[in-house]
């Protein structure tokens, strides 16, 4: 009888000491957001390409496949069009708390190597630029053979309660030589203690193609 009552306060202690380890490690943990390119609100955005001009949905390129997948596109698909001081895009997310975060940008090119910073693009959080100093984006071979990589540009930025808006702004610049370019973007990452939530534009893809 005392062994087995013995095994039971065994099993007992090994139970909460289980459930201490892991309730440290959620309350410990970081909070991660991927916000998707393709999925932010785009319907005022405005692009122009290399040979074409795209606006609003239409800077979205990528057909969502395994294949797209597997090259690196998160979700299969990124924003193109952005050679124009007039693109301006915004990431808006929910932060439960106020909030330390990191921010991270995850960026490709097709006008070969380049090298971003606050004066040719600007990046901010809820309208405060962020002085990320310079990030080199790799080029890449064409549209169809994108290359991405994650940029951090900050490490301790400060989220406020309720909404929270990561602007990506393309400003006058020669990254194309003698005319505005900009970097292709795939996502924006978030990662802080705070529970993150955004609502995401499943339907854009969809309405690639729309005038």
């Amino acid at each position: 009888m005392k062994k087995l009552i013995g095994a039971v306060l065994c099993i007992a202690m090994l139970v909460a000491v289980f459930s201490f380890a892991a309730c440290g490690e959620e309350s410990g943990g970081k909070n991660t957001l991927v916000i998707e390119a393709e999925y932010v609100n785009l319907d005022d955005v405005k692009g122009s390409g290399l040979s074409n001009d795209q606006s609003g949905v239409n800077m979205i390129y990528g057909k969502g496949t395994q294949e797209e997948k597997d090259k690196g596109w998160s979700n299969g698909y990124y924003i193109g069009y952005t050679y124009t001081s007039e693109c301006s895009i915004d990431f808006v997310f929910t932060a439960d708390s106020a909030a330390t975060a990191s921010i991270v940008v995850r960026l490709g090119s097709e006008l070969g190597n380049i090298t971003l910073t606050p004066d040719n693009v600007q990046i901010s959080l809820n309208g405060k630029a962020i002085n990320y100093g310079s990030v080199y984006v790799e080029g890449s071979d064409g549209m169809d053979n994108m290359k991405f990589s994650d940029k951090t540009v900050s490490a301790s930025e400060t989220l406020v309660a309720g909404e929270n808006v990561v602007n990506i702004k393309i400003l006058p610049n020669d990254l194309r030589g003698s005319s505005t370019g900009g970097p292709t973007i795939d996502y924006v990452k978030i990662e802080s203690d705070a529970k993150l939530s955004y609502n995401p534009k499943t339907d854009n893809p969809s309405r690639v193609g729309e005038m």
